[in-house]
């Protein structure tokens, strides 16, 4: 008797877990909200900053998340030295060169943009004899990615000097299909360049 009783109990206990299974409602994506993304995309443009309340807006809609710029993800060198160039040899003018870049990604860790400064000069253990530089995007998004070029070029150098300082700066305005041109970007470099073919580098998005 206390068998069947048991058996009527676990068949009760098990239609009930399946009914419960079978009742409950199945947990939805959350739908893309035009409103609420447009808003999150104003505030992330105002702010700098991606929160994950407004990471998370943004990423139920797949598609712009692969295209937005999350400014949490920007990989940004604040201060840095460089190695030396070729040896400095007495006589000689030696030459080198540095390209150092910002990297912009998506919410979804997708390269975006990555901006570029480069400098070239030479140097003779004395003196910086020469300095060019250049700034540009590479391995951009085209759909997405608008360069308005530099809003800054400053070259402090002389010829004699021991040194010469580039700074630079750019402007990357970021649009995203539906939601227009939302938020703009002004990478900068600060070059220190020596007479030893070292450099000092600051860089900021």
């Amino acid at each position: 008797m206390w068998t069947s009783i048991k058996r009527s109990l676990y068949g009760v206990a098990a239609a009930a877990a399946c009914a419960m299974l079978l009742g409950a409602p199945v947990a939805q994506a959350a739908e893309p909200d035009p409103v609420a993304i447009q808003e999150a995309l104003a505030r992330v443009a105002s702010t700098g900053v991606m929160t994950d309340a407004d990471r998370a807006i943004i990423q139920t809609d797949p598609e712009l998340a692969k295209t937005v710029v999350d400014p949490g993800k920007t990989e940004v060198t604040d201060v840095s030295e460089g190695a030396p160039g070729s040896p400095v040899l007495p006589g000689k003018t030696s030459c080198t060169h540095a390209d150092r870049y910002i990297v912009y990604r998506s919410t979804l860790n997708f390269k975006i943009a990555e901006w570029h400064m480069r400098v070239d000069w030479c140097y003779n253990g004395k003196t910086v004899s020469s300095v060019t530089r250049d700034a540009y995007v590479a391995n951009y998004d085209k759909v997405t990615v608008k360069y308005h070029g530099e809003v800054k070029n400053t070259l402090q150098y002389r010829p004699g000097n021991v040194n010469a300082r580039v700074y630079m700066q750019g402007h990357i305005e970021q649009c995203v299909v539906k939601y227009g041109c939302y938020a703009n970007y002004y990478p900068m470099q600060d070059f220190t360049v020596g007479n030893n073919g070292s450099y000092q580098l600051i860089q900021r998005k």
